[in-house]
């Protein structure tokens, strides 16, 4: 993975010399026009030509340079602010995470559906940060909260919407452009919709079989920006029974919605798949990103669903007949910054 500058040579006018070529590639010493700035050599492009081939020092005047990784990928999961935990950095790569939200739980009796989905995950904010760009050197940051878990009594007839999940931001100084991330979603029980606030138990707007989905958390502000993952919601009949996993956050390359199950007796989902992780980051976060499994009984106690693990993912449903049952917390957000320093 070949990682170029957002910042140029900046000179479209006036005169160049070797020493400002010097400086911006990062090299000390006697340098040459052929030779230490090459395309392809260092911290010069392959754009740029190549050894043994004629060039004219006006050819640098808005080339970039090629960047390299510089310690380890920083993970932030609490505080108010940042400063770079790498010196001599150029650039910086940034990605915000929002908090998952918690499913939705209900217990019914026999003559009715029990059905519940699972929480959101958070969305993700992707941007790049140049020190010569953007002046660059702090940033005020708040980490979403992943949101609380509920619980419900045996009951006839208890339904109770799980919770939001909390909005994430890096709030860089300079010019940067600030990013964020919200939190996913709370999951529904049986008969609510999204207009069911968070640990509501009304307005019902539908039959016991019908519960709405919940919904991944969106980035702003971006490069890129991604949707996290949901549980689905249900629309069953015949007294059925079924529950929904939390979603997992995209980083990327596409987040994953929460399993369903749906069957006789307890039974609870698989967790949700892993979503794929950024390249950039290495083996330096080890965090999973999986969203909590859902539960169900049709005939008793499906009790508590998974929780999301971390970061950013949603917990479970849970549903029962006649039964107590609870969500879990789905896991709070974070920040991911990656370090870039000249290639020399």
């Amino acid at each position: 993975m070949t990682v170029t500058s957002l910042d140029t040579l900046n000179k479209p006018s006036g005169a160049i010399s070797l020493s400002d070529l010097r400086t911006y590639y990062g090299q000390s010493g006697a340098v040459s026009l052929n030779g230490t700035f090459n395309g392809g050599a260092n911290a010069v492009p392959d754009s740029l030509p190549a050894s043994g081939v004629s060039t004219s020092i006006s050819s640098y005047r808005t080339a970039n340079r090629i960047l390299k990784k510089k310690g380890t990928t920083q993970t932030i999961t609490s505080g108010t602010s940042w400063t770079p935990a790498q010196s001599g950095c150029v650039q910086y790569h940034v990605y915000v995470l929002g908090g998952g939200g918690s499913g939705g739980g209900c217990s019914t009796d026999s003559g009715r559906e029990k059905v519940s989905s699972g929480g959101g995950a958070g969305g993700v904010a992707f941007r790049r940060y140049n020190v010569q760009n953007d002046g660059i050197t702090s940033a005020s940051i708040s980490i979403g909260a992943g949101a609380t878990g509920i619980s419900y009594p045996a009951s006839s007839g208890y339904v109770i919407t799980g919770r939001n999940g909390g909005t994430t931001t890096f709030n860089p100084n300079g010019t940067g452009t600030t990013i964020s991330a919200t939190g996913g979603t709370r999951g529904f029980p049986s008969q609510l919709g999204t207009s069911a606030g968070e640990a509501a138990g009304s307005p019902l707007t539908a039959g016991w079989g019908y519960c709405s989905q919940s919904y991944g958390g969106t980035g702003s502000g971006g490069e890129s920006n991604y949707t996290g993952g949901y549980g689905p919601g249900f629309n069953i009949s015949g007294d059925g029974s079924a529950a929904s996993g939390g979603g997992s956050p995209n980083l990327g390359s596409g987040g994953a919605n929460g399993y369903t199950v749906s069957q006789s007796g307890y039974a609870a989902t698989s967790t949700t798949a892993a979503p794929t992780k950024p390249s950039e980051w290495g083996s330096d976060v080890t965090a999973t990103f999986q969203g909590g499994a859902g539960v169900q009984h049709s005939s008793g106690a499906a009790g508590a669903s998974n929780g999301g693990s971390n970061y950013g993912a949603g917990s479970g449903g849970s549903s029962s007949e006649s039964g107590a049952g609870s969500t879990s917390n789905g896991s709070q957000g974070a920040i991911f910054v990656t370090y870039y320093e000249i290639n020399t």
